[in-house]
This record gives C-alpha cells, structure tokens and sequence, in this order.
C-alpha cells in the first residue's frame, strides 16, 4: 500500500512539473507589446501644426533688454490640442516661462491618431541679431523679436 502512494505522489509531481513547464513555454512564445515597440510606433506619428499663435514678449524683458529662451514639453492630444505643458529649462529665471505656456496652450494641430507625447520645442526671445541665449539642439526653433 505504501508503495502505491509514493507510486501516485511521484506521478502527480511529475504531471505538475510538466503542466508548469508546458504553461511557460506557451506564455514565453507569445509576443506581448513592449515599452519599445509602444514608444517606436507613437515616435513614428507626426503631426503638422494649424495654428500657432506666437507667445507675447514680456514687457519687462523689453523695458529691461533682456533676451532669453525656454525649452518646452508638451503632449499633442488625438483632437489636435496640446497638453502636458513642461519648461524643462529657461533663461532669466523663469520671465519668459508665463508667456511661453499661455502660448503654447492655444496651439492647434492636425489630429493624429493617438496622443503624441514628448515634443519639445525651444522658444527664442531676441532683440538683436546676435541674441545672448541658451541653446538647445535637435529641437524646433522658434524665435520671438521683441520691438
């Protein structure tokens, strides 16, 4: 009788061992979406804008004579607004920062299929033609003249 047990204890281990072995297998040859698979296919999306009305430049920085540029984030949502508004760096502490977000929230885009997060343009307030500002490469440019 002991034997018979230890006899269908082995066998029952065995089973599971081979059920566990076969459910990996089968999950393992799945192909699931990865992080970068997600992140090529929206890299491959563009977009074009509509409207892009340029930021005001501050009055203080013109009464002062300052110059200065600021880096944004933003995310372009599937009805062509933007959101996700980031500085990610500015010139002047921050001066430029306000005009630069008022701006950039009224933008306007031709919709794209899904959301496309992580543009990033660098927005220039100049008043000479050798402006003294940072710069930021492999980004859309746009350069603010103050008069």
């Amino acid at each position: 009788m002991k034997n018979k047990l230890n006899f269908s204890k082995r066998n029952g281990s065995l089973l599971l061992r081979s059920l566990c072995c076969a459910l990996i297998v089968i999950i393992g040859s799945t192909t699931l979406p990865t992080a970068a698979n997600v992140v090529a296919a929206s890299a491959t999306v563009e977009t074009s804008p509509i409207k892009r009305p340029a930021p005001k430049y501050p009055d203080y920085a013109l009464k002062h004579k300052l110059e200065g540029a600021v880096l944004v984030n933003f995310s372009i949502e599937q009805d062509g607004g933007v959101s996700d508004i980031k500085v990610m760096a500015a010139d002047q502490d921050g001066l430029f920062d306000a005009s630069t977000i008022l701006a950039v929230q009224s933008w306007v885009y031709h919709k794209p299929p899904h959301k496309i997060r992580n543009n990033y343009a660098a927005i220039e307030y100049v008043l000479s033609d050798t402006p003294n500002v940072s710069q930021f490469s492999n980004v859309e440019r746009i350069q603010i003249r103050g008069n």
